[in-house]
């Protein structure tokens, strides 16, 4: 089981990923990054459906988010948009600012079209 929701967020031994260390394992952190995006997406998703209807019956949107993870292969990842930068500072690359939260609300709304 993956526990990605698990301290997420933890902005004080959270670092973005320095340059020397991108170049020298870039595969590695593009993909760690390709699956931050994913489970920002799962999270903006889950959220909206939170905001819409509510859990019963002990179940919460946590639970939702994290099913729905365990459920995705990594083979269906999609890629990030360019210009997105992840919330958790540790996916973030060195010279990256703050995330711009529109860009995965934009993709969400192509798929409510």
């Amino acid at each position: 089981m993956d526990t990605r929701s698990k301290d997420r967020y933890n902005k004080i031994t959270s670092m973005a990923i320095s340059e020397k260390s991108y170049n020298e394992l870039k595969e590695y952190w593009d993909f760690q990054r390709i699956k931050e995006y994913n489970w920002e997406k799962i999270c903006e998703i889950v959220d909206e459906i939170e905001d819409k209807f509510a859990f019963t019956h002990g179940k919460s949107g946590l639970e939702l988010k994290e099913n729905l993870w365990n459920k995705i292969h990594q083979d269906e990842y999609e890629m990030p948009p360019k210009g997105w930068v992840p919330k958790d500072t540790k996916w973030r690359l060195w010279y990256e600012g703050e995330p711009k939260p529109w860009l995965i609300k934009q993709e969400i709304k192509k798929y409510q079209a």
